[in-house]
């Protein structure tokens, strides 16, 4: 049983998931915004910005706002500004407290993150720098999956010498 569940754990290498690590909480205008990125650190390549928008007097959380989550970067080699824009909603989110985005960051490097927010109480922008590293290797990503066939091949050879082992015992006959 321990044995199942170790491999079924293994399968669950990067599950993007609502949450994550805290990348900024600030009060803007009548909100308190917390932004929230997975996996943790932020890599280059697929990524998840989730927003937490609540009321800054009394800390209810705000389910009725437009969320956009804004990431931009300066190039310095060709000074060209790259871009990625998103709508942040609760249909992407798993948590539906928060309002997420599910985004491809396409390089590491020093970027800026926004969060702005429309909603009843009126309008906020919040922001702040963040470091994106680079993506990490296929081989550090998917060394479970790697790990499988030797495990099997290992499983099936000790199937087998337990099978010789019993075989054995039942030919020599009771002692």
């Amino acid at each position: 049983m321990r044995l199942a569940a170790l491999f079924l754990s293994l399968g669950v290498v990067s599950a993007f998931a609502d949450g994550g690590a805290v990348l900024l909480t600030k009060q803007a205008g009548p909100y308190l915004v917390t932004l929230f990125g997975s996996p943790s650190p932020l890599r280059a390549g697929r990524a998840d910005l989730s927003v937490l928008v609540q009321n800054a007097t009394d800390k209810t959380n705000v389910l009725d706002a437009k969320v956009a989550v804004h990431l931009t970067r300066r190039q310095t080699d060709t000074n060209s500004i790259v871009a990625v824009t998103l709508p942040a909603t609760h249909e992407a989110a798993t948590n539906k407290m928060l309002y997420a985005a599910s985004l491809n960051v396409p390089s590491a490097g020093d970027w800026q993150v926004r969060a702005d927010i429309k909603a009843r109480a009126g309008e906020a922008s919040v922001g702040a720098a963040i470091r994106v590293l680079p993506p990490e290797p296929p081989i550090v990503t998917y060394w479970p999956y790697f790990l499988v066939i030797p495990v099997v091949v290992f499983l099936f050879a000790l199937n087998q010498r337990l099978k010789r082992a019993r075989s054995a015992v039942r030919r020599r006959g009771p002692a």
